[in-house]
């Protein structure tokens, strides 16, 4: 008898056996890049779709790569810019945060197509690029700005993006905030809780220009609360951002925190099924799913966990799944791939 490893050693030196391997090879390396990343061309309505649906999303990113003396006076809110023609520009662009995802566009096409192919070749996660740039913008009457402001948001907590946390032992929290506008965000203050309980490596002197993320930690020792509840405040030039802390006493062991953020859609590329992982999901009271056009494409108000929601109806692309309880609401990416 032919040992196994003999047996497969000697099946690899086939020259057609290595040539599948081969194409095999190249076949799935290129199916996961297509899952994991999104590089798209698409009209000035569905970029107006995407900006609606993406007003509270932190991790996104509208950049304009005109010259700045174009994108000053006449842009998108909340749009950043860097300039196509800097000589340095690709180092820019691949500083720039690559989880995030981002709209770009020029003034009509060129230099976005250019920017959206550095940027793949940097590895970015999801960039869309606007057809017909800034001008086919306003030629469908959509609005611009000449507004300069930056805005503060949390990006994550604990590497999940919600405002509220809940703990019951010594506990290091980690807090991700970002400047989602377009002019630099300065902070004023930081107000802990009183008592020695919390602490934080927060820098005050922090500075966020547009799309940066800055990450600190809050540190918390319990001794003789006698609260359930508390907050973390910033204040900045660009709002006012209010992290809420769950203390998990004995009064409050029965309490459900119903973090749909926790929430796991799978498989994601999908082809027939979806299916969801969650703590929360006997409290869920309706499930959407919605285009780039901005249309529910399809509702449920009941499914079953062990036969998920049936989406082989939907067309591949490009999907929000939003869940909702009484309570919350979030929202996930999916990929139809049939």
């Amino acid at each position: 008898m032919i040992p196994l490893e003999t047996n497969n050693f000697n099946h690899m030196k086939n020259p057609f056996c290595l040539l599948l391997l081969f194409t095999f090879s190249l076949f799935f390396s290129f199916s996961n890049l297509s899952a994991e990343n999104i590089y798209k061309t698409i009209s000035a309505e569905k970029c107006d779709s995407l900006v609606k649906a993406n007003v509270e999303n932190p991790n996104f990113v509208i950049l304009d790569v005109r010259t700045p003396s174009s994108w000053i006076g006449d842009h998108l809110q909340g749009s950043i810019n860097r300039n196509y023609y800097d000589s340095d520009i690709d180092a820019q662009l691949n500083a720039l945060p690559k989880h995030k995802t981002f709209l770009i566009h020029c003034q009509g096409g060129s230099r976005s197509a250019g920017t959206l192919t550095k940027m793949r070749n940097f590895g970015f996660s999801e960039v869309y690029e606007m057809q017909g740039g800034i001008s086919s913008w306003k030629n469908k009457g959509y609005p611009t700005t000449s507004e300069l402001a930056p805005k503060i948001m949390l990006a994550s907590n604990n590497g999940i993006a919600t405002d509220t946390i809940v703990i019951d032992e010594t506990d290091t929290l980690q807090f991700t905030i970002t400047n989602r506008g377009n002019d630099t965000l300065k902070f004023s203050s930081i107000d802990l809780p009183f008592g020695d309980e919390f602490s934080a490596n927060f820098d005050i002197n922090t500075k966020l220009k547009g799309a940066e993320d800055y990450t600190f930690e809050v540190y918390y020792s319990p001794k003789n609360i006698g609260r359930d509840s508390t907050k973390i405040i910033i204040e900045s030039n660009g709002g006012q951002l209010q992290l809420n802390i769950v203390l998990k006493t004995e009064t409050l062991q029965n309490i459900n925190s119903n973090n749909l953020n926790e929430l796991v859609i799978y498989p994601n590329p999908a082809q027939n099924n979806l299916y969801f992982k969650s703590s929360s999901l006997l409290n869920i009271e309706e499930i959407s799913l919605i285009n780039l056009n901005g249309q529910v494409v399809l509702q449920e108000s009941y499914y079953s966990i062990s036969n998920g929601i049936n989406i082989s109806g939907l067309i591949s692309g490009v999907y929000f799944v939003r869940i909702k309880t009484k309570e919350q609401s979030v929202s996930k990416k999916l990929l139809v791939k049939h």
